[in-house]
């Protein structure tokens, strides 16, 4: 149990300071402060190494995607959920491959991701 709970410390340290050095691609609304801040932080920073991971082949947000696919848009963004809560199937394979709670945090971090005025 003792060896368990320090390889859980360890994992946890070792996310942490990867957290820290990775570059934040998104904001944190200023009204957020202390833990929730450094929660919605957590959440952003898982958001945007999945969508990295498994997104950015294709959408173009840290290389160049593939032309015929969207940036994502706030108006992209909110026509993907509806179509996510409509069971839309249209949608590709990515979905079989990722949990909803991931599939959350990569939209969560999408809606905060850092824009550029060449992207609005």
């Amino acid at each position: 149990m003792k060896a368990l709970t320090l390889l859980t410390i360890l994992i946890i340290s070792i996310t942490g300071l990867y957290c820290t050095t990775e570059k934040r691609l998104y904001y944190i609304p200023e009204n957020y402060t202390g833990k929730t801040r450094d929660n919605m932080d957590k959440m952003l920073m898982r958001g945007q190494k999945l969508f990295k991971a498994h997104c950015s082949g294709c959408h173009g947000i840290f290389t160049k995607g593939k032309d015929s696919i969207p940036n994502f848009s706030k108006t992209q963004i909110e026509a993907y959920e509806a179509r996510l809560l409509y069971d839309d199937q249209a949608n590709h394979g990515i979905l079989q491959k990722i949990t909803s709670e991931e599939l959350d945090r990569i939209l969560d971090f999408l809606k905060l991701r850092t824009i550029k005025k060449d992207e609005l």
